[in-house]
């Protein structure tokens, strides 16, 4: 469930993303090598999504080159941009591979990825292509996206400390705190206004929810803190939280 431990579970993590990108950016080898090697899946994936090619993607040149778009996203990222690694580096390793196609007579090999049939490369599918293969990847994930979190409740002075003192103990009302939370996402005027003015719109909130407005308050950082991601693109944090509190 979404409570004290969730909160506490992903501030332990003493190493953050952002460190992990510095320490390789400082000339740690064997992290990078262990960074690229966890991020395996990730990168045969966009090499299909790119060229359409699910067939021996590890062994072509292709791959060779999204390694080293891979490689040169880590030189390049800068965290300060508030953009994830994982979109970053994507769309570095789909400009690499474009270059790389537009440049070489070989593009016109790359069959499209209706060509092959379901069959016929199966276990490409189920190593690379689905989403529970990644499972070794979401620490990296997590990190990457509690760092960018971090950044978005710290404009409204809150901060993960806050979270683990005021998060809801009770299912009943952290269900309750999503419901408003959804309400507050969905509602463009009334997102505005949180966002302008930093503060929940209260009087609208009570004449739409069956709580009171001293609840409301009382849980207001919770609230925030889950129009903040349902809001985002921070998409582990908001897979998990929703299912949880929906369990």
């Amino acid at each position: 469930m979404v409570d004290i431990r969730f909160w506490n579970k992903i501030k332990r993590e003493k190493e953050s993303f952002i460190d992990i990108i510095k320490r390789i950016k400082d000339g740690d080898i064997l992290l990078r090598n262990k960074f690229i090697s966890d991020y395996k899946p990730f990168i045969l994936k966009s090499v299909s999504q790119v060229t359409g090619n699910k067939k021996d993607v590890e062994s072509s040149e292709v791959f060779s080159i999204a390694l080293i778009a891979f490689n040169e996203a880590l030189e390049c990222y800068d965290a300060s941009k508030n953009r994830l690694f994982t979109d970053f580096s994507k769309q570095v390793i789909k400009r690499r591979i474009i270059d790389y196609m537009r440049s070489s007579q070989k593009a016109s090999n790359i069959l499209p990825f209706s060509y092959f049939n379901d069959s016929g490369n199966y276990d490409f599918e189920e190593k690379y292509l689905k989403d529970t293969y990644s499972d070794h990847t979401i620490d990296f994930e997590i990190k990457e996206e509690f760092c960018s979190f971090e950044k978005k409740i710290s404009e409204f002075k809150m901060t993960v400390e806050d979270l683990i003192t005021c998060s809801p103990k009770h299912r009943d009302t952290r269900a309750a705190c999503l419901k408003i939370a959804k309400i507050v996402a969905d509602d463009d005027i009334l997102f505005k206004k949180l966002m302008d003015k930093k503060s929940l719109p209260f009087s609208e909130l009570v004449k739409r929810v069956d709580l009171c407005q001293r609840s409301i308050e009382r849980n207001r950082k919770f609230i925030i803190a889950m129009v903040i991601v349902l809001k985002s693109d921070l998409e582990v944090l908001k897979n998990y939280i929703i299912h949880s509190i929906g369990r």
